[in-house]
């Protein structure tokens, strides 16, 4: 289903934390209208904006009459616009009502998505990354919102545990989410440096699971690893390893002398 409220209240809470005071029950005819989000300076009201939290624990879907539904039901009708003016009249100064569509998992190509909600003066934000924002945020102090403190539980109690982690992670993606999460992963410079700290055994186990050609590592051991002082010892220590030097004397031709009496034949 749409708009559920675990969804609604981290929205909430992520507005509240960049300075906005929030109303979560305005509504128009019995009709949930979403998050109305006032900033105030110096008692002054400075900005509103209209928040829809529409998202699916399911993930996107790419319906143009689901857009427009939420367009048409949730921003362009009079009766719910009026119910927001009446809001931000009642603080004594009438603004400009920003309109916001808060919508989760969609897809890498979304500028038509984005476009069709900008011509309706409605902008667009990722649920992911108001999520990561808050998550990100989040310290150890107690909080008496159950979304947000089980949010908190998580962030210290099964992220900060790594094997926990990979085991949840590991159950809960996709094969193709997998291969995106590691490539994400190892990305970052950070985690790179980490690999001076892996273990040889695992690192050799790594390489061979990559099925990489023996061309192209010999490309990459020549372009991105060795230097000019580590190229000479490396081959070096590659020939004594035995079977790589054994496999090297073999593959080695060696061109025989020409016999003396060649050259001293009789006539």
């Amino acid at each position: 289903m749409w708009c559920l409220s675990a969804e609604k209240e981290i929205v909430n809470f992520w507005l509240n934390s960049k300075g906005y005071f929030t109303l979560g029950n305005v509504k128009s005819h019995n009709r949930d209208i979403g998050i109305l989000a006032l900033k105030f300076d110096k008692g002054s009201l400075i900005r509103a904006i209209h928040v829809e939290v529409c998202c699916s624990i399911t993930g996107f879907i790419d319906q143009n009459h689901i857009f427009e539904k939420i367009i048409f039901e949730k921003f362009n009708d009079k009766n719910i616009t009026d119910a927001i003016n009446k809001y931000t009249k009642d603080t004594g100064r009438e603004e400009d009502i920003e309109n916001v569509i808060v919508l989760n998992s969609l897809p890498k190509e979304m500028d038509a998505i984005t476009k069709k909600f900008e011509k309706n003066n409605i902008a667009l934000f990722e649920f992911e990354d108001i999520l990561a924002d808050v998550m990100k945020g989040l310290k150890t102090e107690y909080f008496k919102d159950d979304v947000v403190r089980t949010m908190q539980i998580v962030k210290y109690l099964l992220i900060a545990n790594p094997k926990k982690l990979v085991d949840v992670l590991y159950a809960g993606l996709s094969p193709s989410k997998r291969k995106e999460f590691i490539a994400e992963l190892l990305g970052r410079d950070e985690i790179i440096k980490e690999f001076k700290k892996t273990n040889e055994e695992r690192l050799a186990m790594i390489l061979k699971q990559a099925m990489i050609k023996p061309e192209r590592l010999a490309e990459m051991l020549e372009k991105d690893i060795l230097n000019k002082r580590t190229r000479k010892p490396f081959i070096a220590s590659l020939i004594e390893q035995e079977k790589t030097g054994r496999a090297y004397k073999k593959g080695m031709t060696i061109k025989k002398e020409t016999p003396l009496n060649k050259f001293f034949a009789r006539e």
